[in-house]
């Protein structure tokens, strides 16, 4: 890795020192990429779909388990997260970022039918129940969890309700919410259009869309993520006694990133501080449902909608990359191939050739005639040392 100059040692940069998971902090003297005294590499998790796997390898000691400083920060979820890696995670870090994605395989794409588990988590989804940890992290400062194909919002609200300093939230559903035909036009798309209009507080009550608390739309107006306050009172009345004193009456949060939700006014005046939230983004298909902020957030929150595409940009000739994709071999080539090697020039090869491919057996477990033919002449070219 780094080499020494003569009479100045050269500093490392961030993305090439080592990191001790369990501590938290840089191994001194240790540049990434270089193994770690009798360590092992682990293996890593597979990609996301067609993705790349995580070039970063963790590196395991009998003391410690270390990694690229920058992996499961702000920047650098860990992929593929399963429930085994919770135990190397220390629970002191200040920055969790997770992929709870997990690749798909379609055994049967003509089957309609999803598969449940006894928990009604479907098959091939990260587990409810094993995202539990997650509240054992009690010095949270920032928090995102990418790809999720379920509701974990009990358990997203009650880790930040254990966390006084959580103040950053990135939540991102794998797939956007959809409504029932019959209402779906009652609600804007939250996109490159959208504008959010600061109008006074709503003068009726607010109505909720969710399912009694579960984070999802109530299937009565259709399927998909909604930001749930429900859940959000739910996980604070759990364990209102072991709260901090700082968040008994408001969410820790000053900025909430949101991809693919159901948002309405609901959560923002119940439970963020207006004197403390800062800012409120919106990423992918976003459906607002009645969004709309207390008029003490009105001069103080920035609110961001999705960013309208970068324009269209001829190519220059040094950015275009050659790709080589070989031509998978079709039958009659492969046929072609087994010919050839089977093919020779002695009389031993032609009469192999020749001789009839009968190899079966009979129902009562004998060899058939053909077989028994075949056998002979193969004895008799032996003994001619053909």
């Amino acid at each position: 890795m780094g080499q020494h100059g003569q009479g100045k040692a050269k500093t490392l940069s961030p993305s090439q020192i080592l990191f001790d998971i369990t501590s938290g902090s840089p191994i001194q003297g240790k540049p990434a990429g270089r193994e770690v005294k009798g360590g092992s590499n682990a293996g890593s998790p597979r990609g996301r779909h067609n993705r790349n796997s995580s070039n970063t390898s963790l590196k395991t000691d009998s003391s410690f388990t270390v990694l690229s400083v920058d992996l499961g920060g702000i920047h650098k979820p860990i992929p593929n997260f399963r429930p085994h890696l919770w135990a190397l995670l220390d629970t002191k870090r200040e920055t969790l970022n997770l992929d709870l994605f997990w690749p798909i395989k379609l055994d049967n794409e003509d089957e309609d039918e999803e598969e449940v588990n006894e928990n009604g988590d479907p098959k091939g989804v990260f587990p409810f129940k094993e995202l539990q940890p997650l509240k054992t992290f009690k010095n949270l400062h920032y928090l995102q969890l990418n790809g999720m194909m379920r509701s974990y919002q009990p358990i997203i609200w009650a880790t930040c309700w254990q966390n006084k300093n959580l103040t950053k939230v990135h939540l991102e559903m794998a797939l956007e919410p959809l409504f029932c035909k019959d209402i779906m036009h009652k609600y804007r798309k939250i996109d490159v259009k959208w504008t959010y209009n600061r109008l006074p507080e709503p003068k009726t009550e607010i109505m909720y869309l969710g399912a009694h608390g579960a984070g999802v739309l109530h299937e009565e107006f259709g399927d998909g993520e909604y930001l749930d306050q429900q859940a959000m009172k739910a996980s604070q009345l759990d364990d209102v006694k072991n709260l901090p004193i700082e968040n008994v009456r408001y969410l820790p949060i000053t900025h909430l990133t949101l991809m693919n939700f159901v948002v309405d006014a609901g959560p923002f005046y119940r439970w963020f501080d207006p004197k403390k939230f800062k800012e409120v983004t919106f990423k992918g298909d976003c459906i607002d449902a009645g969004f709309s902020l207390p008029q003490e957030m009105f001069s103080t929150v920035t609110v961001k909608s999705p960013k309208p595409l970068p324009p269209p940009r001829w190519v220059k000739p040094g950015e275009v990359k050659l790709i080589d994709i070989k031509k998978k071999p079709t039958p009659t080539d492969t046929n072609t191939k087994v010919d050839t090697v089977g093919s020779g020039h002695g009389l031993k090869s032609k009469i192999s050739q020749m001789m009839p491919k009968w190899g079966s057996k009979g129902k009562d477990g004998k060899e058939q005639d053909g077989a028994q033919d075949t056998a002979q002449l193969g004895s008799n070219m032996k003994k001619m040392e053909l």
